[in-house]
């Protein structure tokens, strides 16, 4: 425990429910992951664990592999981690759906890489009567979901579109076998209210339960909490941050936050106060948007370094961040591996990806690759063209989990690749990964033979049948007519291009600020920095864009750049720059 602040170790020493507030770069992971690990030492040998909830599942392996680290062995069987839907379906949808008259099961989850995910949308859409369907509903299905009454939320519940093919949508997922997030939380919330026995048993199990991100659970995800806390056998300990909280879309509801504290009993008045990411100039533009008390102070590596923010005004996104912003960082010693632009929305990036790939800067995020992401063969010959490129040997662990997603998304269910006989296949995929790459650096043939192979290398190991097998070579098809779709040049794209798109640590990384929360980059540039943009015309919720704002800039640890670029409306530059904002302008 000595490498814990003094606020950290109040917060896992306190014996009852805690909420606790934590600001940016604090440490709050390392505090929960202490949390767990205290505890786990005090059920160790008994019939009871804890269960660790976050919400997303990088988070979750990263909480797991950490705690791991600094238990015994065999001590994971006295903690759980993993997502809130996670949780909901593996401890309580699955074991005690069949108690719900009509329950049909849960055999598949939909999600957006899923094939059949655009065809479900577009189905209820026109079952509805709608004409199309357009990214912005694509977006509202993906994070569909209900409150406790059945009702939508968050982005759903204000797209036309998809608040009337809603029941369409879901009808068509139960056709075919699927289920939605927003369907397993709703179920999960059901069966914990209509049959206590559920959450008494849990309770029996779980001594703790420790909620990371606590700012972003939403109406019905809170009410869960409130079923399981009623069965009185089991303690709370929630982290969080109002000020971050920005998934309003998907029905986040930060004013919950207070009073589910109090309904627990909670704890409120502890903190984490100290940034250990960010320097204090950028801390500083922090707290001009929210003031903590006690405030956030800076008190990492990086808490003294000397660039101050920066702001460019007009011109172009392009040419701020390749004539300004790249070339201060790499100036200040930042590689372009660490830095990152920020925006809004992926359709401000799309754009700027293009320009910056045609300029020959290497990019991962919109506009870097050329195909889908989700096209079967994309992970694993990702994965297969970084481990020929890269010197580090760090890509094995990757390349180990892209061929275990690969056989379960061509199967159906999943394989033990974590064996001797996956280790064979892999090293055969490797040497023949080789062997063609030998023959030309070209991507499009490499891609056309290797998942030949890969195909007969999967089948002759018995992972996948000759019918499957031949599905990678059709996936290759798909993400050639994508690159058509975009003008890529096909003649261009080297094995190194696609080796890049599985390792970002030589790439300039474009993001949304909603990808971007939860990690950290040594330069951040964020860009639409403009009246109506930021905050957005349409936007009823000041707070709520001022909260996103301010994700954005935490993410910095060393230099933080605003562009406020001149567009077709001749924006002015957005108050947040202003008074009400970091006041970089008057």
């Amino acid at each position: 425990m000595s490498h814990l602040t003094v606020e950290q170790f109040a917060a896992i020493k306190h014996p009852g429910n805690l909420l606790l507030t934590a600001c940016p770069g604090s440490g709050k992971t390392r505090t929960l992951i202490a949390k767990l690990v205290t505890e786990v030492e005090d059920v160790r040998d008994s019939p009871r664990a804890l269960c660790c909830i976050t919400y997303t599942n990088s988070a979750v392996q990263e909480i797991e592999r950490r705690a791991r680290e600094q238990l015994l062995a065999g001590d994971d069987r006295f903690f759980s981690i993993s997502t809130i839907h996670s949780f909901c379906l593996n401890e309580i949808v699955r074991p005690y759906g069949w108690l719900m008259p009509g329950f049909k099961g849960t055999a598949k989850i939909l999600t957006r890489e899923n094939e059949d995910f655009e065809s479900i949308c577009r189905y209820a859409v026109a079952q509805a009567g709608g004409a199309g369907v357009t990214r912005e509903d694509y977006d509202a299905f993906e994070s569909i979901g209900v409150d406790a009454d059945g009702q939508l939320i968050g982005m759903a519940a204000e797209n036309r579109t998809v608040k009337a093919a809603a029941p369409h949508f879901w009808a068509r997922c139960t056709e075919l076998g699927y289920t939605d997030f927003g369907s397993i939380i709703y179920v999960a919330y059901q069966l914990l209210r209509d049959k206590p026995q559920i959450a008494k048993s849990l309770g029996a199990r779980y001594k703790w339960f420790l909620v990371d991100e606590f700012q972003d659970t939403t109406s019905l995800q809170i009410e869960i909490l409130k079923l399981l806390h009623a069965s009185g056998r089991s303690s709370f300990f929630c982290v969080g941050d109002i000020a971050q909280s920005i998934f309003a879309f998907a029905g986040a509801r930060p004013e919950l936050v207070q009073p589910f504290g109090e309904h627990i009993g909670a704890e409120t008045r502890l903190s984490l106060s100290e940034n250990f990411r960010s320097s204090q100039r950028i801390v500083s533009h922090a707290e001009k948007l929210f003031p903590r008390f006690p405030p956030m102070v800076a008190s990492g590596p990086n808490k003294d370094f000397a660039l101050m923010p920066d702001l460019v005004r007009g011109g172009s996104v392009f040419d701020a961040i390749t004539k300004v912003f790249l070339p201060r960082a790499a100036a200040a010693g930042i590689a372009i591996g660490d830095c990152t632009v920020l925006a809004k929305d992926w359709n401000s990036l799309y754009n700027l990806g293009r320009l910056l790939r045609a300029a020959h800067i290497p990019i991962v995020g919109p506009g870097a690759r050329p195909y889908r992401r989700s096209r079967l063969f994309a992970h694993i010959a990702e994965q297969l063209c970084f481990a020929l490129t890269s010197t580090s040997g760090k890509g094995s662990r990757q390349l180990e989990r892209a061929l275990f997603h690969t056989v379960q998304d061509l199967t159906g269910y999943g394989t033990d690749v974590f064996s001797h006989g996956g280790r064979v296949v892999l090293i055969r995929l490797l040497r023949e990964a080789y062997r063609l790459s030998q023959v030309s650096n070209g991507a499009i043939a490499w891609l056309d033979q290797m998942s030949i192979r890969t195909g007969e290398i999967l089948r002759d190991s018995e992972f996948v049948s000759d019918q499957q097998a031949k599905m990678l070579y059709a996936s290759v098809q798909e993400m050639k007519a994508d690159m058509q779709k975009q003008n890529a040049d096909l003649s261009a794209l080297t094995i190194d291009d696609l080796g890049i798109f599985a390792d970002s640590s030589n790439a300039l990384h474009l993001s949304t600020i909603h990808y971007a929360k939860g990690r950290e980059y040594e330069a951040v540039a964020i860009i639409g920095m403009k009246k109506g943009t930021f905050p957005h015309f349409k936007a009823t919720d000041i707070e709520a864009e001022k909260r996103q704002f301010y994700v954005g800039v935490t993410r910095a640890k060393k230099f933080l750049m605003y562009v406020c670029e001149t567009d077709r409306f001749n924006n002015p530059p957005s108050p947040f720059l202003g008074s009400m904002g970091v006041q970089m302008l008057p």
